[in-house]
């Protein structure tokens, strides 16, 4: 790990009251997310303020098969109120929890943790769709590193002057890009980079993929696809290119790709879509949720390498964008998260299947607010912020029935800014 002795390592994880107003609300509360990212530590650590629940942790094969053999012993010794830690490895438990719920009719009668996965989702959706409330948990956030309150996107400039950051160096935001988020790197109890992503990957990664995914069976296969994946940050994603780079099928590419969604390693934003666009691209373009994953995967461990590479820009903008779902996400709000880009008619081969080869017209970011309104935000990695940066709003011109807020410049400047009426600069630390 690249050190930084300024972190507090103090963390409080901002989905924390959100998560407990849901617990008094619903009879069932579920938290998922990926491997790692502090699911049963957040739990344990409220459980004292919100009541006296048992505790049990399917960590163990002889209390696995004790949940999954006999499901009504195991609730005849473990009654509600109960925490279940790790609940998908007994998908069995799901029809009791519902027998249970819809018996007593009482609230805050069940708080479960999985790893996001494809038996977890099923086991949710088929029995307690309606009685619990689903929860995700990311890794930690730049607010939550740096002990600053959480931040929900809007584009106020007296909002950001509020947050008073540390002034941070182009080369110090690189290096907390290659840190990425996980607890165990942040915190420091995970000191060696390389060592903490191989064991995750292989230990981790692999073996909860495998067990979903049915075909991936050799792990220098799931790693060399890992590996592109995370090249291809912040793109449209061409299965057929990609399978044919692995060595794999392309259907075979989709559902290896939705079990990297499904168990939280990556997320896809959406094109905006509205009857006034014309022209413009409709496939969903792909970010990795940790950064730190992304850069170990595509080989980067130097900040200053990175900061001069090809690469530089696009993990910049998986950055500045994972963060501000992040800050969506530990506020218990929805992801109305988009972007836009245009298709030049006048380079339009292959029948529009390789979008990549365009010179479009592109917004990074439009964040769909409260009535309608559409805040669109640019991101680029420069410390020099230009007009011409601003200029692809008027691609949303064309849209009569939507409010259209000023465009919002995430770059790396030392502090936040404004290059004239409606031209909004913000450090992307700031978030």
């Amino acid at each position: 790990m690249i050190k930084d002795t300024n972190i507090n390592y103090s963390i409080k994880r901002h989905i924390e009251e959100h998560v407990k107003e849901c617990i008094k609300q619903y009879q069932c509360v579920v938290l998922t997310g990926p491997r790692q990212v502090g699911k049963s530590t957040l739990i344990e650590s409220i459980l004292p303020s919100i009541g006296n629940y048992k505790i049990v942790k399917l960590d163990s094969t002889e209390l696995i098969n004790y949940a999954k053999t006999d499901p009504i012993a195991f609730f005849n010794e473990y009654q509600p109120p109960v925490f279940i830690d790790e609940v998908q490895k007994a998908p069995e438990l799901f029809n009791y929890i519902k027998e249970l719920i819809d018996k007593h009719k009482q609230k805050s009668m069940f708080i479960l943790t999985g790893s996001e996965s494809f038996e977890l989702i099923k086991g949710v959706g088929d029995t307690l769709s309606t009685r619990a409330a689903l929860i995700d948990l990311q890794s930690l956030s730049i607010s939550e590193i740096n002990g600053r309150a959480n931040f929900v996107f809007e584009p106020d400039y007296n909002k950001f002057l509020l947050r008073k950051c540390k002034q941070k160096t182009q080369l110090e935001i690189f290096k907390d890009i290659i840190n990425g988020s996980m607890p165990d790197v942040i915190n420091g109890s995970k000191t060696n980079l390389d060592t903490f992503y191989k064991t995750y990957i292989k230990s981790t990664l692999f073996k909860d993929i495998r067990e979903d995914v049915l075909n991936i069976s050799n792990f220098e296969d799931f790693l060399n696809f890992l590996s592109l994946m995370a090249s291809l940050v912040g793109e449209t994603l061409n299965y057929t290119s990609i399978a044919r780079k692995v060595g794999v099928t392309p259907l075979t590419i989709k559902k290896w790709i939705s079990a990297l969604k499904a168990t939280g390693v990556i997320f896809f934003i959406n094109p905006y879509s509205n009857n006034a666009l014309t022209r413009t691209i409709r496939s969903p373009k792909m970010y990795f949720w940790d950064t730190g994953l992304a850069c170990y995967l595509t080989k980067f461990d130097d900040p200053d390498f990175l900061l001069k590479s090809d690469f530089a820009g696009h993990i910049f903008e998986c950055y500045a964008i994972s963060e501000i779902a992040k800050g969506y996400l530990n506020a218990g709000k929805m992801l109305n998260m988009f972007y836009i880009k245009t298709i030049d008619p006048n380079n339009n081969k292959n029948n529009n299947t390789n979008f990549e080869n365009h010179k479009n017209g592109e917004i990074d970011l439009i964040i769909e607010g409260k009535g309608g309104i559409l805040y669109p935000i640019e991101i680029k990695m420069n410390m020099t912020p230009q007009f011409k940066y601003f200029e692809n709003i008027k691609l949303l011109s064309s849209i009569k029935n939507k409010k259209i807020a000023p465009m919002t410049l995430i770059c790396s400047v030392p502090s936040s800014q404004t290059l004239g009426p409606n031209k909004l600069v913000l450090p992307v630390y700031w978030l």
